[in-house]
């Protein structure tokens, strides 16, 4: 019985190289699309979302930012030290 996780690894390789869309890569090699979404999942290391970051400057108002349903609302003069601490524990859940 072969490996099939190298079978698997030689075969996402081989659709990289390729230049091809997986669904193109499939048909050509009569492979399931979805078995390969399957495979290239569980052996491709799982990559986080590179965040961005934007510049903000405080004027004479507050500053609301929301995300994912959370919202902050900092206002001039606000505590730098508890800002990073909760950001901290933010990007920890």
């Amino acid at each position: 019985m072969p490996d099939l996780k190298q079978e698997w690894t030689d075969k996402i390789t081989a659709w990289r190289e390729s230049g091809q869309s997986i669904a193109a890569w499939c048909r050509q090699h009569e492979e399931s699309y979805y078995r390969f979404i399957y495979w290239r999942k569980r052996l491709e290391p799982k990559q986080e979302k590179a965040g961005r970051f934007v510049e903000l400057t405080l004027g004479t108002s507050s500053l609301l930012l929301s995300c994912n349903g959370m919202t902050l609302h900092i206002e001039r003069g606000f505590d730098r030290e508890l800002l990073r601490d909760v950001l901290s524990v933010l990007r920890a859940v």
